[in-house]
């Protein structure tokens, strides 16, 4: 139970006869016990499926309109002027209940990869006692979901917070208030809703602007908006400031040694020398690997050896990096998104490895007004790593296709179902192909086919 009846009653000031489990705003994922929130969102209305969500085990529905096929589940609805605003309030209530110490994690890269780290970190000594927020429900509906669904024992729960524009994450801290933050990297993700990457930057300090002065603010030292963030921090009356990366650092990468399977790194972080293995050669993995270091250390003081010894055992989520062998084949499934620098840096990663090595790209949206220069300039970096053969697909990707030397050129294609039926005739054993693109591309089929075929 994550809410009795006594405390929807009192939150919500009317009646309710029933306690609820758990939160879900979708109908098809609706079960016994659940609460259904009807959202009202540009193109669909959540009050056309509460009788779905009632057929499927749900024991409540919070509505603000009457007009919908659910009369026969009259007793079971909580009636209100908004229900968007009704989320809000079970996220505030419960947060309210709650002593925990939130740690906070935005950026334009690596945002849910640092988060689940810090989980990962943190949880094999408090394994009842650290909530993370659920897949990427980053935003104004995702994260007060999980805030109201946050249970009370909680002492740890990590947040992580996106924006579409600027006083997102400003309306996020409303509900949760970090009291440690960590920024991962700032580059041009989104840069469509921004006039430039410098506004990015603002929106993603916002995270910073909390009522209490935070215990610890980790930023990136790798960055063109290092100092920017640091004058800020210290302006808000941080206690700790921390950097982190390549860069000299609070936490800083001295070398690194990179295996098949494996990168070994020795770094220096607060003072001491650090040696640890992360299961993978991306160059912004490496780095936030240090943030969640920071970070776990911050909110529980734990050894900063003992935690980096836990990131072995880790793996990135799902089409996030993720690396597997097939029939003398390797695959890099990092299919989830894509922008310029995630793409650069993963090429890079690319040219770790022997034999051919092969790029399957779909079009990396939300670029903006730069769409088209930042899709040519990628064939610089091609050349710059040795990428051996390029597929494309996208109107965008095309840019880039007609910008490779020919030698480069393995096909252009409408869309990744075309992409991928070519590919496969054309991969041979030894062959390290990496896939990547923006989610709304679905080269996660290409990663499907290839898999399928071998």
């Amino acid at each position: 139970m994550i809410f009795s009846k006594e405390e929807l009653s009192e939150i919500f000031k009317t009646k309710v006869e029933k306690d609820v489990d758990d939160i879900c705003i979708d109908s098809r994922e609706a079960k016994s016990g659940d609460l259904f929130i009807a959202l009202k969102g540009e193109n669909v209305d959540g009050h056309d499926f509460v009788k779905s969500a009632f057929e499927n085990g749900a024991v409540l529905s919070l509505i603000q309109s009457e007009n919908g096929d659910y009369r026969d589940y009259e007793e079971n609805l909580i009636k209100v002027n908004s229900t968007y605003q009704g989320l809000l309030d079970l996220a505030k209530y419960n947060v309210a209940q709650t002593n925990a110490k939130y740690i906070g994690v935005t950026g334009s890269i690596g945002k849910t990869t640092t988060k689940n780290l810090i989980y990962h970190l943190l949880s094999k000594n408090f394994p009842s006692e650290i909530y993370v927020t659920k897949k990427n429900f980053n935003s104004k509906i995702g994260l007060p979901i999980c805030a109201a669904c946050m249970p009370r024992k909680t002492k740890i729960g990590i947040f992580e917070m996106g924006m579409g524009a600027i006083g997102d994450i400003k309306n996020l801290i409303k509900i949760i208030e970090p009291n440690i933050s960590v920024i991962t990297h700032i580059c041009e993700t989104h840069l469509e809703f921004f006039n430039c990457v410098w506004d990015i930057a603002k929106a993603k300090s916002e995270i910073m602007e909390t009522r209490i002065p935070q215990d610890a603010i980790i930023i990136p030292a790798d960055s063109a908006y290092t100092d920017f963030l640091k004058n800020k921090a210290k302006n808000l009356g941080a206690k700790n400031i921390f950097t982190f990366g390549f860069s000299k650092s609070d936490a800083q990468i001295i070398s690194q040694n990179q295996f098949s399977d494996r990168t070994e790194i020795v770094a220096n972080i607060l003072g001491k020398k650090i040696r640890y293995c992360v299961n993978c050669h991306n160059n912004s993995v490496i780095p936030n690997s240090l943030a969640a270091i920071l970070a776990a250390h911050a909110a529980s003081k734990i050894d900063l050896q003992d935690l980096a010894n836990e990131i072995k055992n880790f793996s990135s989520a799902n089409r996030r990096g993720e690396i597997f062998e097939k029939n003398g084949i390797t695959i890099i499934d990092d299919s989830y998104n894509a922008c310029y620098t995630s793409v650069r840096s993963a090429i890079e990663s690319l040219s770790k490895y022997s034999g051919r090595k092969i790029l399957a790209i779909g079009d990396m949206k939300e670029l903006g007004k730069n769409s088209r220069f930042f899709h040519e300039n990628l064939s610089s970096t091609i050349d710059k790593f040795g990428v051996d053969s390029v597929f494309a697909c996208g109107e965008l990707s095309k840019y880039l296709f007609e910008n490779l030397r020919e030698e480069k050129r393995g096909g252009w294609y409408e869309n990744s179902q075309k992409l991928s039926k070519s590919i496969v005739s054309k991969i041979q054993k030894g062959d390290t192909i990496l896939v990547k693109g923006s989610n709304s591309m679905q080269m996660n089929k290409v990663v499907e086919a290839i898999d399928h075929a071998l």
